[in-house]
């Protein structure tokens, strides 16, 4: 099964969430694919912007958690594809040399909904 995240938040615990739920699907050896949209776009960043206002990211950041590593394990599968909005990087400024190795392409929603079609689609806000 496919299952399609759509991640628009840079809040540090709804990041953390998505990568989680990313590792665990491609675990259950179904393929991710990841839309970064929005504010998310500055999680992807070679220096990732990450809010921490929730009490949740507040507890994570103390803990000096690595939220990637649930990436970077999911991507290590082959079954994790990160997109980053190509809207959202527009209004940013940010092109593909601006988002670190996690991020596979800028690409636009209609792209994304290809990618997943049939699939489970979670929006993480």
């Amino acid at each position: 099964m496919k299952v399609g995240i759509i991640l628009g938040s840079n809040e540090l615990d709804r990041v953390a969430y998505a990568g989680m739920h990313a590792l665990i699907s491609t675990t259950l050896d179904n393929e991710v694919v990841i839309f970064a949209t929005m504010d998310a776009v500055k999680a992807f960043l070679k220096e990732p912007d990450l809010k921490v206002e929730s009490a949740t990211s507040k507890t994570i950041k103390e803990n000096k958690e690595d939220i990637f590593q649930h990436y970077v394990r999911a991507k290590k599968s082959g079954k994790l594809k990160i997109l980053a909005c190509s809207y959202a990087s527009k209004i940013y400024g940010y092109d593909k040399d601006d988002y670190g190795s996690l991020v596979d392409d800028i690409v636009g929603i209609t792209s994304f909904s290809m990618e997943v079609e049939g699939g489970q689609i979670i929006s993480v806000w």
